[in-house]
């Protein structure tokens, strides 16, 4: 299964289950830029991690917002 996000830009983030070069399984989000890709693996004990630090940056930007 993957998911893919898309900003009001066009810009769009893909998300997929891989492994790593060890053949251990992570999360590879891709983002995407045009016909560019750039891959970055995240092993599956910091998903959490990543979506913690995603969610406090948006706290971050929320109290920062008149």
């Amino acid at each position: 299964m993957t998911y893919a996000f898309t900003d009001p830009d066009g810009h769009r983030i893909e998300t997929q289950p891989d492994t790593d070069h060890n053949g251990t399984p992570v999360v590879t989000l891709w983002a995407r830029r045009g016909n560019t890709r750039i891959p970055v693996r995240v092993p599956l004990a910091r998903i959490e991690e990543l979506v913690a630090g995603i969610r406090d940056t948006a706290r971050q930007t929320a109290r920062s917002t008149p």
